[in-house]
């Protein structure tokens, strides 16, 4: 049993008048897979697919794999960007862990389907909730539904 939550540390941030740091912007992504309870989340779905006594768990290898991804990466390899910053992001897995946690996904593909679809439901109502009175699905009916187009140009 692991008893942390949060993805990634939290890094204190404040204005020195230096440069931008590198992937600073990637902080609001840690928070907010932080805030959401993302590691828990991912533990309760995917543990399967990880021995029970292995460092790194699903959260983190999916929050890395997410950040890699938010960076501007296209392959598994890319993951290093991370790794180059420990005090924001902590240890990341190998290349070798994250090929090892695919091929078990692999091997399952119904499991970690319907681990997937019931993580994203449930963040997706946490979500919802926080935006509170914002929230457009409030309005939204059968006759005129919410339509979130990620890719509109």
């Amino acid at each position: 049993m692991h008893n942390s939550t949060p993805v990634f540390p939290a890094v204190p941030a404040s204005l020195t008048g230096q440069g931008l740091v590198s992937h600073a912007g990637l902080g609001v992504i840690t928070g907010f897979l932080n805030a959401l309870g993302f590691r828990k989340l991912c533990e309760d779905r995917f543990s399967q697919f990880v021995p029970a006594t292995a460092v790194h768990r699903p959260g983190k290898i999916l929050g890395s794999l997410a950040l890699m991804l938010a960076a501007g990466g296209e392959q598994l390899s890319d993951v290093d960007q991370l790794r180059e910053a420990p005090a924001l992001f902590g240890p990341v897995a190998s290349e070798a862990t994250i090929s090892r946690f695919m091929a078990r996904i692999k091997d399952q593909p119904e499991a970690f389907a319907y681990g997937f679809a019931t993580m994203q439901r449930t963040l997706r109502s946490k979500i919802w909730e926080a935006a509170g009175k914002r929230n457009p699905a409030r309005r939204a009916t059968a006759a005129d539904p919410l339509i979130i187009d990620i890719d509109l140009s």
